[in-house]
Formats: C-alpha cells, structure tokens, sequence
C-alpha cells in the first residue's frame, strides 16, 4: 500500500510552478526579446493559465515593477567606491545607464510608475549613502539621483534609436548653414556623446551641490 504523503508529493512539483520572481524574470525576458508586454503571452512563455497570474500580482502595473527587480537583479553590481563626488556622479551614471541598456523597451514604463520594488529600492539606498558620504546634502540627494536616472534612461534609449538626431539634405545645407556646420565639424572631430553628458552632469551637480 502507497504512502499517502508520498503520493502527495509526487503529484504536486517541488517547487511552486509561478511566482513573483519568475514572473519578473519572463516579463523582462518579453521585454528584451519582443520589447513589449503582453500578458496572454507572458502567460503563454511561463505554461500557465492568464487568470493565474491574479494569485501572485494585481495587474499590469505590479507585473512592470517585477520586471524592474528582475532588470536590477540581472544588471551587473555597482562599486560605489568612497571617492570624491565626480566619482560617485560618474559611477552611478554608468551604473544606471548599463543597468537600463539590458532592455530599452522596459524603460517608458519605468517612467510612468514610482519604484517600490525591494531589490530596486536597495540599489538607490546604496547611491544615496554613496553621495551621502561624498557630501551631498541630504536634501539635494534625491534632486540628484532623479537628475542622473533621467540621463541614464535618455541616454540608453538614445543609444537605440538613431546615429544623427538631425537630418538635413544636401540641397537644404544652405538654409540650415550653422546646423550644418556643427554636423560637419562633429564628424571631422568625433566626441563619446555619453561620455560628454557624463562630463556635463559632473559638473552641473558639483556646481548645484557646492553652492546649495
């Protein structure tokens, strides 16, 4: 005769077939890979039900922030070393940009919601003790991070979208000369367009915090 616990066990699987990280974790890859969100099909990628999905989230909105866990789980780990403030500037900027790189399409949505996801709330916790330490004034650290997430998002959609944000024909060079100038003296003299915002909000926020 059969052990009825174990006949239990072997009907149920070990581990739970959806969850919150998993679903996070098949958003993101959505994201990445048809860069949209779209819950019949999520429902489809994890080999469940639609319906089962209102178990774990309330709706699209709970389903975007897991997605942002799931991006800052998967973005490498910043090293916010105790440096000077430029330092701190620098190396959250570039963490955020990398982290956003991972998946473009995620980004708008992002910007539509505040976050309150665990995970994504523990890496800005680490940027504001960060600029803390480099003597931001507590009141300017938010000011400061909302400055640089906004770079880093328009930077990483920037990144795919276009090689020129302008286009001018040949025959308009006349109509348009100082645009067309600063096209032609740009390609001659090429500049890392994300090293140089990097350069200017180094600057600008030195500047705000010192004279705050």
């Amino acid at each position: 005769m059969q052990n009825p616990s174990k006949t239990s066990q072997l009907g149920r699987p070990r581990t739970p077939r959806l969850s919150r990280k998993a679903i996070g974790r098949a958003a993101l890859e959505m994201f990445e890979e048809e860069e949209s969100l779209s819950i019949p099909r999520l429902a489809e990628r994890l080999g469940v039900r639609q319906s089962s999905f209102y178990k774990h989230v309330t709706g699209r909105q709970e389903i975007i922030e897991l997605a942002r866990g799931a991006l800052v789980e998967r973005a490498p780990k910043p090293e916010l070393t105790s440096g000077s403030l430029d330092d701190v500037i620098r190396q959250t900027f570039d963490a955020l940009r990398t982290a956003y790189s991972l998946a473009p399409a995620l980004l708008p949505l992002l910007l539509t919601q505040p976050v309150s996801h665990p995970a994504a709330l523990e890496a800005y916790d680490r940027f504001a003790e960060a600029f803390e330490l480099a003597g931001t004034p507590r009141h300017l650290v938010l000011p400061v991070l909302e400055t640089l997430d906004s770079a880093a998002i328009g930077a990483s959609l920037d990144a795919i979208t276009m090689e020129s944000a302008w286009s001018i024909k040949e025959e308009d060079h006349g109509t348009f000369p100082h645009l067309t100038a600063a096209q032609r003296a740009v390609a001659e003299h090429p500049v890392d367009r994300f090293s140089f915002l990097a350069d200017v909000l180094s600057a600008g926020l030195r500047a705000a915090i010192r004279d705050a």
